[in-house]
């Protein structure tokens, strides 16, 4: 009996001792469970959208802050000197993140952070992860993350999701401590990249009548333009003597339609920017006229370019009227004018909020803008040097039948004993021989 009671006071103890080694192990593995954080269907669980004021991005080099604007319909780039940013792009964010769910519970320990990118910005040098933060008007946070690295479903590093195979990411939020999440989205478009965030919207020249290039040597200035807007080839405004435009070196027509661009510099940089800049104006038959300013920026072994612009438009306040115009036919006109009328004010209104900011295009943007005068224009030869080239002897070879045909004609000019004698020699051919014998014998016997 005593031996028994032994026996199960020992096993108590190991039963005892097993609790409490598997309680130490977990609160090792996960010291979430020690504050109940246990998995949850969503990510950022009653998300308030609407309260946005303030959008953070930030990792080891670089921030990002976005102002929201009271309404929600518009947003600035604050490292951008209060560029717009793009509603659509923060909008699309926001709605993942908070419809975001909750893939799996990652056991990760604190120490293995930094190998995970898990890390906060302003925690050290290495192992540092993006930074979401999201406050209201209050600038209380709403919500903030730290993205991490990219898994593949079964927890192993995915560095390039891009790859294939079923990518994740590691997250972890300030809210639930030392917890870690694994999401089915890796989230690629979240970067503390500026540029990425502002909008992108910019001109669209449609409909060009003449484009006047002023280069910084007036040689290589040029001005083309068209008479009506369905003429595919546009010529040049001045030429010299047999010059023309060569329409195959330049897409006049469709230059700068829906153009995009890089990045935006704040308006303080534009004099450094656009130093020696091709001034450019272009004119449309819908009354617009576009005030452009181009340069081409060598640095660092590399070439960017960097543009400005300024819109205005001639845009009539009424229709003309029509001579005995019908009511129908009016009220028809009248509708479209209008409706016509409020587009382009419209399309005004939005591209002169261009104005004043240094745009970094592409190369293909603007290399036709910065083309010189001799590249873009062809000689064309004189007809009078095309009578002077070798080939213009060529006729003769046809003509030389013709001599032949005068030589038979010239005997019979002499007189009409030839026109005589042409019976004797076709009717008379060396047959005619012997006539002449059988006279003398018939003189002889006389």
């Amino acid at each position: 009996m005593k031996k028994l009671l032994i026996l199960l006071v020992v096993l108590g103890g190991l039963i005892g001792f097993a609790v409490y080694y598997q309680n130490e192990q977990n609160k090792t593995l996960n010291t979430a469970a020690t504050r109940g954080v246990k998995q949850r269907e969503y990510l950022l669980p009653g998300l308030r959208i609407e309260a946005l004021r303030k959008f953070i991005l930030k990792d080891d080099k670089n921030t990002v802050t976005i102002t929201v604007s009271d309404d929600l319909k518009s947003a600035v780039v604050a490292e951008r000197g209060g560029y717009p940013a793009s509603m659509d792009k923060l909008s699309t964010t926001m709605s993942d993140l908070r419809e975001q769910k909750i893939s799996s519970k990652v056991q990760i320990g604190k120490s293995a952070w930094a190998k995970n990118k898990l890390k906060a910005p302003g925690d050290g040098t290495e192992g540092i992860g993006t930074q979401v933060e999201m406050k209201d008007g209050a600038d209380k946070a709403l919500a903030t993350l730290i993205l991490g690295d990219n898994t593949d479903i079964s927890g192993t590093n995915n560095p390039n999701p891009m790859m294939g195979g079923t990518s994740q990411r590691l997250v972890r939020t300030i809210e639930d401590g030392e917890t870690i999440w694994q999401v089915s989205n890796t989230f690629f478009d979240l970067e503390a990249k500026a540029e990425n965030w502002i909008d992108k919207s910019f001109i669209d020249v449609q409909k060009i009548k003449e484009i006047a290039v002023t280069a910084a040597k007036a040689d290589d200035s040029w001005t083309i333009n068209r008479a009506k807007d369905s003429d595919t080839d546009f010529v040049l405004v001045t030429s010299q003597a047999a010059e023309s435009l060569d329409n195959s070196k330049i897409s006049a027509s469709s230059l700068l339609s829906s153009p995009s661009f890089n990045d935006v510099s704040p308006k303080d940089k534009a004099a450094e920017l656009l130093k020696d800049a091709t001034k450019v104006k272009i004119t449309t038959f819908d009354g617009f006229t576009y005030d452009i300013q181009v340069a081409k920026q060598s640095k660092d072994g590399g070439d960017k370019y960097h543009m400005s612009v300024n819109v205005s438009a001639d845009i009539p306040k009424a229709r003309t009227p029509v001579k005995d115009e019908k009511e129908e036919d009016k009220k028809k006109a009248d509708e479209a004018f209008a409706a016509d009328k409020k587009s382009r004010e419209e399309k005004l209104a939005k591209e002169q909020k261009f104005a004043g900011w240094v745009y970094e295009v592409s190369e293909y943007t603007v290399n036709n803008l910065l083309k010189k005068r001799s590249e873009i224009v062809k000689l064309e030869v004189p007809k009078a040097a095309d009578a002077a080239k070798p080939a213009a002897s060529a006729p003769a070879p046809a003509q030389a039948p013709q001599p032949a045909q005068v030589v038979p004609a010239a005997p019979p000019a002499p007189g009409p004993a030839a026109a005589a004698s042409k019976p004797i020699s076709v009717t008379t051919p060396p047959v005619s021989v012997p006539a002449p014998p059988e006279k003398a014998g018939d003189g002889k016997k006389n």
